[in-house]
């Protein structure tokens, strides 16, 4: 009998990678702070001002202003809930997780998809997670 690995056989298992700052894609999962898992969505990779769109023009002015020493990197800006959620009286509660009163879940959640915009440097190590 021989032992089976889930991780290769399961479609939604992932993997963590760390790949330079200048080698991201929109669309890659970054970890923005290891340990603490705060995932966020690459949005849009800036190494040159030929990589940002003419209407940005303050993008454009920053990326060219780093000299393609740095890399820009817009991602995600949704907030984790890590707490419980229940109903009452029709409405989603998260509980509190020290002496405070419970909160609405409409007050803890983004209120909008923010960006959030990060400069690595172009030979700086991100983690990224992908699809098995």
């Amino acid at each position: 009998m021989t032992a089976t690995n889930p991780v290769q056989s399961d479609p939604r298992a992932v993997l963590e990678y760390r790949v330079p700052a200048a080698s991201l894609k929109p669309g890659d999962l970054v970890n923005l702070s290891p340990g603490e898992d705060d995932w966020q969505q690459v949005l849009g990779v800036y190494v040159s001002a030929e990589s940002v769109g003419a209407s940005n023009t303050e993008l454009r002015a920053l990326v060219t202003s780093l000299d393609k020493r740095y890399v820009v990197v817009e991602l995600t800006d949704l907030a984790p809930v890590d707490n419980n959620v229940y109903f009452s009286d029709g409405f989603a509660y998260a509980v509190a997780t020290g002496d405070g009163d419970d909160q609405p879940v409409s007050e803890i959640v983004s209120s909008d998809y923010g960006v959030r915009t990060y400069l690595y440097t172009k030979f700086e190590l991100v983690t990224i997670r992908t699809a098995g």
